[in-house]
């Protein structure tokens, strides 16, 4: 079978590198395609794939389609449509969430849902029945159509999709067009609930567990016998991972005392914990003005955000003694040296700490108590994320959470003098939540056998655009031109802004200088 594989940019791929080692062992062929370039360390996954199996794995940029005539009024409406979402009362607690879809939206979006009538309840969903019919009558992109019509695959994967005003919904209607079956795959714990809507149902979405699946069919109205629960297969590899060194060595490569227990500190994203700093200095500053020596003396490793850490590059914890940064740089753990570090530090950990991050999970999976302190400056990215609510939730919840700072230190405390007694939370987290197939069945081979089972299923009819199309088009023709012409202004504004903004810095460093 031939699997084409779409997604935004090769960093998304880093969540199912194994289900794509899995399906090419069965010798299956895979075709990675991405929309554009990305730094998160992508390139180095798929090199990797491709070393092993050059046979069979291939990767290629896909169709440019942001110029073309239909795209900037289709992500416009779409846009629309993700910001509109959040006006649902399931999102009242959830202002920031709120505030980032609304700053993406075009403007009039913002406008009409903030009038009397049109604002309320019924009238934003009245508003968004006419918004997703204008969306789907659009035409689908021709650059995207020939492209999968060259490739000739016998599936489509698809993901992420549901990101903001995504283009990637014209993946899945060409390949309905060509009578070609579509996946998607859902790479993360967080995408359904904290990104765009699925604008275009494909024939087979594959979550991770029965929360994901509530969540598909609720907000993105996806009929649950279309979607497949697989496990989480990102997260295979650490329950086969050991220890690449000793707790002793590890210590002391990342500059910490051997002889006291430390706590790991993961670091969030730049959305949820923007300034991150302030809070994890004023943590430690907490622990080392603590009356139990235990928490005193403890080393502390904070580890860096691979995408969130310019904000620690000055930063200097040695005041406070046996704390550190590291890596300082962060460390995308995409090869098998960054992963064998990055289990290092989780493994070799008394327990770690974290305001809301999928390492909290993975710390979770190989067995290590996982703690979180509800800090008003996160109170929009913590229980203000229905993610972060399956922390809490799922099975009896992953973590143990603190309403203070007080609370958490006694909390700590108890980990590091033994008094708190083991408990099977984590355990009873994953068993739900990432393995919900079975803790010894591996998700990647479970989602390989749907991908599989997908595929046999073969053609589906073609698509077939209705009679009054072409007349849809015409009419709509005027207006895709004209957000076209906005979006080029923007571009053009964008562009130049850049250049003065590049010379005044310039021009502020040879002042400097003199």
């Amino acid at each position: 079978m031939k699997i084409l594989f779409t997604t935004s940019h090769f960093g998304f791929l880093r969540n199912f590198e194994f289900a794509i080692r899995a399906l090419a062992a069965r010798g299956h062929e895979i075709r990675l395609v991405a929309d554009r370039r990305d730094n998160l360390g992508g390139t180095r996954t798929i090199e990797n794939l491709k070393a092993d199996f050059p046979d069979l794995i291939s990767a290629v940029e896909g169709p440019r389609t942001k110029d073309t005539t239909w795209q900037p009024l289709g992500s416009a409406l779409r846009l629309t449509l993700d910001y509109w979402r959040y006006r649902h009362p399931r999102y009242a607690a959830s202002p920031k969430l709120t505030a980032r879809a609304a700053s993406q939206a075009p403007g009039f979006a913002s406008t009409l849902a903030r009038l009397p009538v049109l604002g309320s309840r019924p009238g934003v969903r009245a508003m968004a029945s006419v918004v997703r019919a204008l969306e789907r009558s659009l035409p689908v992109s021709s650059e995207v159509t020939r492209f999968i019509e060259a490739e000739r695959p016998d599936l489509l994967m698809v993901t992420p999709l549901l990101y903001f005003g995504s283009q990637q919904g014209d993946y899945v209607r060409a390949a309905a067009r060509l009578g070609i079956r579509s996946v998607l795959c859902v790479g993360s714990w967080d995408h359904l609930t904290t990104k765009g809507l699925i604008h275009v149902t494909p024939d087979r979405v594959v979550v991770w567990n029965e929360s994901q699946r509530r969540e598909a069919a609720e907000i993105h109205g996806i009929d649950p016998a279309r979607v497949a629960v697989t496990g989480a297969q990102a997260y295979d590899h650490w329950f086969v991972t050991r220890p690449s060194t000793t707790r002793e060595a590890f210590c002391a490569r990342a500059g910490l005392r051997t002889d006291r227990p430390f706590l790991l500190y993961l670091c969030s994203s730049p959305f949820i914990t923007p300034h991150e700093v302030g809070f994890v200095e004023r943590w430690i500053a907490g622990l080392r003005e603590s009356a139990v020596p235990e928490l005193r003396d403890a080393g502390v490793l904070v580890r860096p955000h691979p995408q969130n850490f310019e904000q620690w590059a000055s930063v200097d914890l040695a005041r406070y003694g046996n704390a550190v940064v590291y890596p300082r740089g962060g460390a995308n753990p995409v090869d098998q040296e960054a992963r064998a570090e990055y289990f290092d530090s989780m493994f070799h950990s008394a327990g770690v700490v974290g305001i809301n991050t999928s390492g909290l999970i993975e710390s979770g999976i190989i067995g290590r108590l996982v703690y979180t302190v509800l800090d008003p400056e996160f109170a929009g990215t913590q229980e203000g994320t229905l993610h972060f609510r399956h922390l809490q939730s799922a099975n009896g919840g992953l973590l143990h959470v603190a309403q203070t700072l007080t609370e958490h230190y006694a909390q700590i405390a108890d980990l590091l003098t033994g008094r708190s007694s083991l408990d099977d939370k984590g355990r009873r987290f994953v068993e739900s939540f990432i393995r919900p197939r079975g803790l010894d069945v591996p998700a990647a081979e479970v989602f390989a056998d749907v991908i599989e089972a997908e595929g046999l299923l073969g053609k589906v009819e073609p698509h077939r655009d209705g009679m009054l199309a072409p007349v849809l088009h015409a009419l709509l023709t005027p207006l895709a031109l004209a957000a076209q012409g906005a979006a080029q202004r923007r571009r053009k504004t964008a562009r130049r802004e850049k250049a003065e903004q590049g010379f005044r810095d310039k021009d502020a460093a040879a002042e400097e200088a003199r």
